[in-house]
């Protein structure tokens, strides 16, 4: 449901989050709680009353699973079985349809969430929607760069007022200073969106329980006052390669993360590169090329890495420590290409989206099969929440421009990510 509560993300036109590897689906929990999309051989006689909060649902679950770009008007028309025409009566166009999808989950989040500052309150009742309306925080990373500036800016300025009300909850509920209390409400948002970014399901409230474990766990854990030197600052004008082919892969990762790949031309790519338009095509034979690329340089990466904590560990956990403070690392050095990872995938062809995806599916499987070996007493489903939650941390603290100049912030996101990890069960009597 949620969003990464990222409205200073360290790109301005893409505010990603989210974990790698699983691709959002309606199975589980979600489809039960969706809105109920009517039979088109029954419908069409009356109107129902509901008929734009069922557009809004269809909507919501089309955009969520197949990518804004990959689904029509006539598409969501078929689903709640009117004619496309009469999508018309209701919202403008596609563009119109997403900002409303998205307003009207931050509708039901203003419900859940206002009132008393109460930090149990918002913990709970922030959960139970994470889980009814699952698609917001995939949404939100990957199509609010296609919105055009004045409805992205609205929908930023309510991402706004919501992580200001959590931080004065926790700076209320547990005496942080308020720069303090900020990181932990951005963490904490980012545990309770994780599962718009993953598959995984819990039966009855436990799902609803863990997630709340995992968001008291960031609020409560004892943050760092020091950490490592940090990277550059962002915004400074990057130094590119001498070698044209890395210059443009380079210029690609940066581009694709900052304004999705839809938005980004070859002709862009010239342009940021000094490279003649014709040129280009020395190198890439097209765009998709250089998606394939870009995506391959980062899950290297992250499995190079992870190969070094495992090589380097002495048993699971320390392994499983390493290979978050390796993680986190590499998040905050390449926040282009962390973006990368998790919002484009879905633009490749079908054979070889399944294949990335196998690929960042098997890296989540590694950190699973850690936790479960270090944590026995939690089932492998548990394991693979709080990996997902604990990746969907780093991303997106790691891109948050307001947490930028934290001096200690990388060694911070890796306490909060360790804290997911380690999050207590409930008592089975209890669950």
């Amino acid at each position: 449901m949620l969003g990464p509560y990222n409205p200073s993300a360290q790109h301005d036109q893409r505010f990603t989050s989210g974990s790698l590897a699983d691709p959002p689906t309606t199975r589980g929990r979600m489809a039960r709680m969706v809105l109920p999309i009517p039979d088109p051989a029954t419908v069409g006689r009356r109107r129902p009353r509901n008929r734009k909060q069922q557009i809004l649902a269809a909507a919501a679950r089309q955009f969520w699973e197949v990518g804004y770009h990959q689904v029509g008007m006539a598409d969501l028309a078929a689903a709640v079985g009117i004619g496309a025409s009469a999508m018309y009566r209701h919202f403008r166009g596609k563009q119109d349809l997403l900002v409303a999808v998205m307003h009207e989950a931050l509708d039901r989040l203003d419900e859940a969430t206002t009132g008393p500052v109460d930090l149990d309150r918002t913990i709970a009742g922030t959960a139970a929607l994470a889980l009814e309306r699952r698609e917001f925080g995939a949404l939100w990373d990957r199509e609010a760069g296609h919105l055009p500036d004045q409805d992205r800016d609205a929908l930023r300025d309510r991402l706004r007022m919501i992580l200001s009300h959590a931080t004065e909850v926790i700076a209320a509920a547990t005496g942080a200073p308020h720069d303090e209390a900020r990181t932990r409400a951005h963490a904490l948002y980012a545990v309770l969106e994780s599962p718009s970014h993953h598959r995984v399901d819990l039966d009855g409230l436990r799902f609803e329980d863990l997630l709340e474990r995992a968001a008291r766990a960031v609020v409560d854990v004892a943050l760092p006052v020091t950490g490592p030197a940090r990277h550059a600052a962002p915004g400074r004008a990057p130094q590119l390669p001498a070698s044209r082919r890395e210059a443009l892969l380079a210029a690609a990762i940066r581009l694709f993360g900052e304004r999705g790949f839809p938005s980004v031309s070859m002709n862009d790519l010239g342009t940021a590169t000094g490279i003649a338009g014709p040129s280009v095509y020395n190198h890439f034979e097209n765009k998709n090329d250089l998606l394939v690329a870009a995506l391959t340089r980062g899950n290297e990466a992250l499995w190079l890495s992870l190969h070094h904590a495992l090589a380097a560990a002495d048993g699971p956990a320390d392994a499983l420590d390493r290979a978050l403070d390796s993680y986190v690392t590499f998040a905050t050095a390449n926040p282009a290409i962390i973006s990368v990872l998790l919002a484009e995938v879905i633009n490749l062809p079908t054979r070889q989206r399944d294949a990335y995806r196998r690929v960042q599916q098997d890296y989540v499987a590694e950190w699973v099969a850690l936790l479960s070996r270090s944590r026995p007493e939690i089932g492998e489903t548990e394991a693979r929440v709080l990996v997902h939650a604990a990746l969907t941390v780093a991303n997106s603290l790691a891109r948050a421009r307001h947490l930028q100049q934290r001096p200690a912030l990388t060694a911070e996101i890796a306490a909060l990510g360790r804290a997911v990890l380690r999050a207590p069960l409930a008592t089975r009597s209890g669950g």
